[in-house]
Formats: C-alpha cells, structure tokens, sequence
C-alpha cells in the first residue's frame, strides 16, 4: 500500500514539474517573438545613416571675382560648386550668395543665383553662377557665403546631345559659345536651356555661359545656338580655355 502511495506520489510530482517546464518554454517563446516584432518594426540607427547617406552633396568654396568694366560700372563674378557625393539625383533650385568683405562685414547679398545644369546625377557637379553688378564704392576682394537649395530629384535628369561647340572671344560679352544641340528623345522639348562651363588647364572654372533656345525643338530635330556671359573680365579670353562641358536640357520644375 505504501510502495503503492509513493509510485502515485512521484507520478504526480513528474506530471506537475512537466507542465511547468512548458508554461515557461511557451512564456520564453512568446518573448522571444515579442522582441523579434519590435527589432523588425524600429530600423536600427546604422540602416537610418545608410538612408540619409542616399542623398547626399558637398557645397564647396565660393569664389567672387570684382572687377571694372571699359565703362567704369564694377562686377563680381560668382561661382559656388555642389557636387553629388550620394547615391540619387539631386535637384538644385536657385540660391542666394551674401558678399563678405574681409572683415566679415555682409557688403550685398544676391538673391535668385541661378544654377546649372538643375538635376545632377552622381558624381557630378552643377555650378551657382552669376555675373552682376556691384555698387562703385565695394571692396576690391570679397568672400561668398553661399545659401544654397539642394533636394533629392523627383524629376527625370533629361539631356539633350551638345555638338559642333566653337569658343570664341566677343568684345562686348567677353567668350562667346556656339554649336548645335539635338533632341534625340521622343518628345518635343520646351523652353531649353544650353550651358557651357569653361575650364582651364588646371581644371579651373573660368566662367559659363548660357542661353536659352527661343522655339520648341522638335523629337529628333537638331538646332543651332549661340551663348554668352553678360560680362566677363577682360583677363578671361578664348585661348585660356583647355576644356568645357556643355549640357542642354529642357527646364523642368520640382515644387
């Protein structure tokens, strides 16, 4: 009776601390499960740098170039390079370039700097340019701080092909840039805007030039163009030019 109790007595315990065993193994399980869900719902802070880092840019040194013309009105030439260092497209919009003296003290502030070509693809760099009068009495030498308006590209890099380009000096414009540009899409294209950045040995951006074509030009047409700078110091001619880029693309808005 009693060898009886006790192998009733073991049985119960066994089936007991067995029951146990499994409410705990599903309680681990079910956190375990818990813990997975909220690892897949929150990205790690490393996979939102790698998302940021898509679309990414450098704005490097702005250059402001003060001179006097034959007439005694005095310019400034602005350049401000952006280069694409990610991995999409990016769209720039027109910026604003503060002139500094060497002091620091704000000398004029340009608004609306237009920049070329607007969508550049990766690896590129698209240029803030302007060329534009200054008061008599600003200082010779001046520092741009650039403003400058960079967004990922929602819209389309579209390029049209740039050929028979002539460099040549003008005595008004300073360089003037000719050649043909053709549409090889399949659309006709609106309102296109044809520029040359022009470079010297050392890689030097001298100056752009720019121009924009007065009629549609027709899917699989070819045209002739003729673009200039509105002034350019006299410094700056034709023979020191030892290489260019020229883009024509149709003017595309992104809002």
């Amino acid at each position: 009776m009693k060898t009886t109790f006790r192998i009733l007595s073991t049985a119960m315990l066994t089936l007991a601390l067995t029951a146990c065993g499994s409410s705990s193994s599903a309680a681990a399980s079910e956190k375990a499960s818990e813990a997975e869900k909220e690892t897949s719902a929150e990205p790690t802070e490393e996979t939102n740098e790698e998302t940021k880092e898509e679309a990414a840019w450098e704005t490097g040194e702005g250059r402001a170039t003060v001179w006097t013309d034959s007439i005694g009105s005095k310019w400034v030439q602005i350049i401000c390079p952006v280069t694409n260092t990610g991995t999409k497209n990016l769209y720039l919009s027109a910026g604003t370039m503060d002139l500094e003296d060497t002091d620091g003290n704000l000398v004029d502030s340009k608004t609306m700097v237009s920049v070329f070509p607007e969508v550049i693809q990766p690896g590129e760099t698209g240029y803030y340019y302007e060329e534009t009068t200054l008061s008599e009495d600003s200082p010779e030498e001046l520092t741009v701080v650039p403003h400058v308006k960079v967004d990922e590209a929602k819209v389309d890099c579209l390029r049209l092909t740039v050929s028979d380009v002539n460099i040549t000096d003008e005595d008004y414009m300073g360089i003037k840039v000719t050649g043909r540009v053709e549409n090889d899409t399949e659309e006709e294209a609106k309102l296109v805007y044809v520029t040359a950045f022009l470079y010297d040995a050392d890689n030097n951006l001298l100056a752009s030039v720019f121009t924009i074509l007065p009629d549609a030009l027709p899917a699989g047409e070819k045209i002739g163009f003729s673009a200039s700078g509105l002034s350019l110091p006299d410094s700056i001619t034709a023979d020191m030019v030892d290489h260019y880029e020229a883009y024509a693309y149709p003017q595309q808005f992104q809002f």
